[in-house]
């Protein structure tokens, strides 16, 4: 029986340690200026601090095909917002879904807002762009970054009673697994709203026209 026992064991220590952690990527928080601005919202932020929730498969929420003309105007819209893998072949996006936004002009747009969110992912290889993951009207993903050409992070917030409960999410595009990461208790919570760093650098509110 010992025998038996011991290759699982195993197993299941090195599915364990294979797992991505935030803490793996500390240095991200430090030197990307969107995943700098995020943790530096969040009261006592530490990669420590979030540990494993959940494991899930990537969803299939709304898949799109892009090409040709409509492709074109989505790329002109909302390049400078989402996040490329660094090899640009796939791209993360969790804007479009909750913000339609319809260009007017070289410079402005008229936005359509949807009060739920979820984020894409796209693969430049097939023009599919496909929801892995539904936020819903209650959570925000607020910032992103790949990590490799197929490891990226994503963090936001839940809305709670007590203020702003932060996640991160790491994703694999290989095994098609989500990692969900969250800190126990409220002593992270923030308490003031947040405006992606993207979204701030192209000064895009600016440049949407009121209805």
């Amino acid at each position: 029986m010992k025998c038996l026992l011991l290759p699982l064991l195993l197993l299941l220590v090195s599915t364990v340690n294979a797992q991505p952690k935030p803490a793996d990527y500390r240095a991200v928080f430090q030197q990307d200026s969107a995943m700098r601005k995020w943790s530096r919202s969040i009261p006592g932020f530490s990669t420590d601090a979030f540990v494993l929730e959940r494991v899930s498969d990537f969803e299939n929420h709304s898949p799109d095909t892009l090409r040709g003309k409509e492709a074109g105007t989505y790329f002109n819209t909302y390049l400078p917002l989402i996040s490329f893998s660094p090899d640009k072949k796939q791209w993360i996006d969790f804007y479009s879904y909750q913000v339609s936004l319809e260009k007017v002009g070289k410079a402005r747009y008229r936005a359509y807002i949807d009060a739920d969110q979820a984020v894409d992912l796209g693969d430049k290889t097939t023009g599919i762009s496909t929801g892995i993951v539904y936020m819903g009207a209650s959570s925000w993903t607020e910032e992103a970054v790949w990590l490799d050409n197929h490891l990226f992070l994503f963090s936001g917030v839940h809305s709670v009673d007590k203020g702003f409960h932060p996640f991160i999410y790491i994703g694999d595009t290989r095994t098609r697994k989500l990692y969900y990461y969250s800190p126990a208790g409220d002593s992270l919570n923030r308490t003031r709203k947040y405006v992606s760093w993207q979204w701030a650098k192209q000064k895009t509110a600016g440049r949407i026209i009121e209805e």
